[in-house]
């Protein structure tokens, strides 16, 4: 994938983050979760921004280095950029996907339960698990399954889903109220 696709995907989720949000502010659901929704929404807004820039960044890099002639130095310099970037874009693009996916999770399900003649039915409940399955699916049988689900990445996505399903189920419980 080029560089300019990969620009525009990102672009593309920026502009549904923000779609999402303005329309949950225009409508927001009865049962609430609208504190949630935008402080997910933010937090992965700003990763992708910060995706965006490093893929600029990256596309700068690579440019100077096709330019550099027999610089050893210049060109390591550049190489050493070039791996931390991707190591960054790789954590702040998949941060963003969990989050977004999080806020999607808390979104549907509070929409759902203001919904007067569903509201607390235990079928609402599936909708996060089934949505935290899909996500999975793609990293252990498709183009994601050569990252090791043991892999540090892989493990604090896994935690940080689970503990928002613990949440949605608090609050599907009443025990807690997700804002």
């Amino acid at each position: 994938m080029s560089t300019g696709a990969v620009i525009a995907t990102a672009a593309a989720v920026l502009g549904s983050n923000l779609v999402v949000v303005a329309l949950a502010w225009d409508n927001p659901p009865a049962a609430g979760g609208m504190v949630t929704i935008t402080f997910l929404m933010m937090i992965s807004f700003v990763a992708f921004v910060d995706v965006l820039h490093f893929l600029m960044r990256i596309d700068y890099l690579v440019s100077r280095l096709q330019l550099i002639e027999d610089d050893k130095e210049a060109e390591e310099k550049i190489l050493k950029e070039l791996n931390n970037i991707s190591k960054m874009v790789r954590f702040m693009h998949i941060s963003g996907l969990v989050l977004t996916m999080i806020a999607f999770w808390v979104i549907s399900y509070k929409y759902l339960v203001s919904i007067p003649e569903i509201g607390y039915h235990p079928i609402v409940l599936l909708l996060p698990f089934v949505l935290f399955v899909l996500f999975w699916i793609p990293k252990l049988y498709g183009v994601e399954q050569d990252v090791s689900i043991k892999s540090r990445e892989s493990i604090i996505q896994i935690v940080v889903q689970v503990i928002f399903l613990a949440l949605i189920c608090l609050d599907f419980l009443r025990i807690i109220t997700i804002f």
